[in-house]
Formats: C-alpha cells, structure tokens, sequence
C-alpha cells in the first residue's frame, strides 16, 4: 500500500526590507529594516527541518515560501546558494523540496529572470489592481511597472499566479478584476484586507465582513458563468467542499494540528509561529536556527497553541452542516476576520458558511446538485470535476 505523501509549507521571513510602501502592509514598521537571515543561519534551519522529517514514516513535500519586505532585494546569488544548501541537507528525504517567492515584482533584471524561470518553482505577485495603495516611499503607484513585468514573465513563458488584497478602494471593481485575470489567463488569490502593523493604518479603505461576502459571492457568479478556467483562491476550495458534502459515502475530513500542522511561519530572527499566531509571543514555538524542530513541535509553545485551535474548532464549527466538508482550518487558523469574533472572543464563522450557501444555490441552479435527492447530478458533476482539476492549485496561504 502506497504511503500517502503530506505537505508542510514553511513561509520564511528572509527580510522586512522593501522598497514599497504598501499602506495596508502589515510589516510597514519594519520595511526599512535591512536585516536578512544569513546562509549559515538557513543551513542550519535546513539542518533542524531535515532531521525531524527525515524520521517520519511517511513521504514529505517541503515547501519554502520566500517572503517579506520584498524578497527579491536579496540578491539572486543568496538564494542560488541557499538553493544549493538544501541540495545537499535534504538528499536523503523522502518527497520534494520546493520553494516559491510572493514578490511586488518591480525588481527585474536578467538574473532575477533566470532565477524566477530555473531556480524558484512558484511565484507569486502582489497586484491590486485598483486603489493606488501599493506605493513607494515618494508616495508613487507601483502599478505600471508591475504590470510591464508582468507581461516581460509571460513573454519569457515564467508561469506565475497573483495575490490581489481586497480594500474599500477596489472593491467597486471585483468584475474588472475578475476579468483582468480571466483574459490573461492567470490564477489569483483575493485577500481580505487584515489587521494592519497599528491602530488606524486602514482608516479610508478598511473593509467590513459583508463587503468581503458581497465580493466572494459576485466571484462565485462570475466564474460559475464563465468559459474560462481559472483558480480564483479561496472560491475553488469552497467549490470543492460543495462538492465533497453532496457526494455520497465520501469520507469528511478534519484539520487536525495536533496530527500534522500544515504551515510554519519563520521570522527574520529565527523565531518560528503557526499561521494563526503570527508574531504573538505568548505562541513563539522556539527558534529554529538554534532548536531542532523535534523539540519545536513537542514543545509547550507548540502544545498550547494546538490546544487553542481545537477549541475554536469544537467550540465553532461542530455544531456546521459542512463541517467535515470544510475542514475547520479558517476557525484553527485563525482565517477568520476580527470582524467575526464577538466581544466574549467567541469566533461566528458567518462569511465562509454564506460563501457556500451560496455556492450551493448555483450549483442546484445549475443542476448539478439534485436538491430533492440530496446529491449530485453524475453528468453535470463530470463536467464540473474536470473544470476543477484542469486549473492550477493556489496552495500558498499569503
């Protein structure tokens, strides 16, 4: 019996530098810190990942998200080098060693051409498109050089996926949106703006949960009429749990963080967090540049916020017909908005739950769910499977 291969993402901090001046940027007072984790102290990270995984049972897929300030500023011999690095310290595991970068794209030279095309597998670019909140230090729209870079990726064939953060500004253009990527063809994630690096920051664009349900559904309608194929993340992952709940004697599933936990966040320090507890340092789990990660994983950090997201699980999602569709994760994670915890700190799951009602609505509208059965029309779901397997997986959760 073939042993199922798991997947663990670890999103490295390699510095806060930037050359932007993002105003929702939640790093913004850190952006002029030149900083950077060194080579030896990557080696020895690799060191620390490698030995815990490499006792595992099972096959592993690492993968290493290159993040920021802007990553890029790096030069492309850091990570040629690093790259190298994990050549040599992760030979002997079991599965496969990625790394993609999530850049702002107004950095590229030739070498950073030849390093996005052969040395990173994935890369992502930040583009919102409409708002004008993407500036530089002189307050200037970085829009025009990131989209001339963009076109420079898709004439040198660089495949790339794009990160659009939903504000106030851009949300009266989610269709102009939706159609930017549809006509080139190009999987986007959208973003709900997130709390911010101080109180105020988002003052004039911020956005409430119902402006954010408002554009996920109009999404969910534009794709559902469309004769494109594109993954728009988070709604093909919504699609897909629809899909899950209606059909029968498919077995639920569950996050389970005590199990495996499915991404690490490692601060320019060394400093190592799960997602939800990004920074907070009543949740740091140790160091990886100087503690193993057994030692991490098992540790009383690690514990204490594993037993946290379990109860925002039992105590939010047991009581949700899709739970076991839906995983739980955007409850354990801590996806969820501020905006959708109440004043005893109790979590109510009100966007993603509409979000697949309203899915659910489209796909009996469509005829793919039979409605008085209870499950799904076999014809119509074949030409929905292959829509979705045909599309590109947006895995990276920043």
């Amino acid at each position: 019996m073939e042993t199922k291969t798991k997947k663990v993402q670890f999103v490295i901090k390699s510095s806060k530098f930037c050359n932007l001046r993002c105003r929702y940027c939640y790093e913004f007072l850190e952006l002029g810190n030149r900083e950077a984790i060194t080579l030896d102290q990557l080696k020895q990270m690799y060191k620390h990942i490698a030995s815990y995984y490499l006792k595992l049972e099972h096959p592993v897929e690492i993968e290493f998200i290159w993040h920021g300030g802007e990553p890029l500023l790096q030069t492309p011999d850091y990570y040629w080098q690093t790259f190298d690095q994990q050549q040599q310290i992760f030979a002997e595991l079991r599965g496969n060693i990625t790394n993609s970068v999530q850049t702002n794209l107004t950095l590229l030279s030739k070498k950073h051409i030849q390093l996005l095309r052969s040395g990173f597998d994935g890369v992502g670019v930040s583009v919102d498109l409409f708002g004008g909140l993407r500036v530089n230090q002189a307050n200037t729209d970085s829009q025009k050089i990131v989209l001339n870079n963009m076109n420079r990726l898709r004439e040198e064939n660089i495949l790339f996926a794009c990160i659009t953060v939903l504000t106030k500004l851009n949300l009266p253009y989610i269709r102009e949106i939706y159609k930017f990527y549809e006509s080139r063809n190009i999987s986007f994630r959208i973003l709900p703006l997130f709390k911010g690096a101080f109180d105020g920051q988002h003052t004039g664009f911020e956005i409430d949960d119902n402006d954010v349900l408002k554009a996920f559904c109009t999404l969910v309608d534009l794709w559902m009429e469309s004769d494109q194929l594109v993954a728009v993340s988070p709604l093909i992952e919504y699609i897909a749990q629809i899909l899950h709940y209606y059909t029968p004697n498919c077995e639920p599933y569950f996050y389970n963080k005590l199990e495996w936990e499915s991404v690490y966040l490692v601060n320019v320090n060394g400093d190592i967090y799960s997602y939800a507890d990004a920074y907070n340092s009543n949740f740091c789990h140790g160091n990886l540049f100087t503690t193993a990660m057994e030692e991490i994983v098992l540790g009383i950090a690690h514990q204490k916020a594993i037993a946290a997201a379990e109860e925002r699980i039992i105590s939010t999602c047991t009581s949700c017909r899709f739970f076991g569709s839906c995983s739980g994760y955007p409850v354990a994670e801590l996806s969820i908005p501020n905006n959708q915890i109440d004043k005893q700190g109790r979590i109510y799951c009100h966007r993603e739950k509409e979000v697949l009602q309203h899915i659910e609505i489209r796909l009996i509208q469509a005829g793919i769910i039979d409605p008085i059965k209870g499950s799904l029309n076999n014809m119509e779901l074949g030409s929905l499977s292959k829509s979705l397997a045909a599309i590109p997986t947006l895995d990276s959760p920043v």
